[in-house]
């Protein structure tokens, strides 16, 4: 197999992102990181995705299986309605 080394890698005309037509791949285990965005218009997915900072979708669903912490800013959560409760007491 044979090594690419390189300091920087710039599209064609070193203005904009590069572009990798086929996708990219991390291995498990390795991490990416850097200083800018991460933008996808296909699926993410990963046993283990942390984010520092705020996560935005624009459009589209943000989905887990689980979640933590106090839950204080959730929004448009289904639930249940506000209803009636009644209190009984018995009398013996």
């Amino acid at each position: 197999m044979s090594t690419l080394r390189v300091n920087k890698i710039v599209n064609l005309n070193d203005n904009g992102p590069v572009t990798f037509a086929q996708g990219a791949t991390i291995p498990a285990g390795k991490t990416l990181s850097g200083d800018g965005s991460l933008s996808s218009t296909g699926t993410i997915s990963s046993s283990d995705i942390i984010v520092t900072g705020n996560m935005t979708s624009s459009s589209g669903t943000i989905t887990a299986t689980s979640f933590s912490g106090s839950g204080t800013n959730v929004t448009n959560l289904s639930g249940t309605s506000v209803g009636q409760a009644i209190a009984l007491t018995i009398i013996s």
